[in-house]
């Protein structure tokens, strides 16, 4: 069972959903990451629509039992794309985004795919940090006008 104190990724359920509802990001993020807030509908909308045919999976990030942050998980049969990030404006600059990442690339190796893949903001330069400190590459694509990330697994 993962430590309360370090994070888990929990699927958005009826349980927590609206605690998701309370992740907010501030109006300047908001278009960097989803353009809707609470940022939880949108990552819930995907989940239900399941654009591109991938599976998706509406999830929080839960440290000592309070959601602190929400993402979208998407896999295909090889990859895994991790969409709409986000951190609670009130647990940024804490270590809590790229603990949502490497939940994200366990989930990802647990289901035996080759990598994760993002796109990010070009002008998210905290957004673009943390992934390459994450080991995530450019790929040299662009996916809806953004530069795509990639980290092998």
């Amino acid at each position: 069972m993962p430590d309360p104190e370090l994070g888990a990724l929990v699927l958005i359920d009826e349980s927590n959903w609206r605690a998701a509802l309370q992740v907010q990001v501030t109006d300047e993020q908001l278009r960097l990451v989803a353009d809707h807030q609470p940022v939880a509908l949108v990552v819930l909308a995907k989940a239900h629509v399941q654009p591109g045919g991938r599976t998706w999976e509406p999830l929080a990030f839960v440290v000592n039992g309070q959601v602190v942050a929400v993402v979208a998980l998407a896999r295909d049969e090889r990859t895994m794309e991790m969409v709409n990030l986000a951190v609670d404006v009130e647990r940024q600059r804490q270590g809590i985004g790229a603990a949502v990442v490497a939940a994200a690339i366990a989930r990802a190796s647990q289901h035996g795919l080759e990598a994760v893949e993002l796109t990010v903001h070009p002008d998210n330069a905290p957004a673009i940090a943390l992934y390459r400190s994450s080991s995530f590459t450019p790929t040299g694509d662009l996916r809806d006008g953004e530069p795509v990330l990639r980290y092998d697994l």
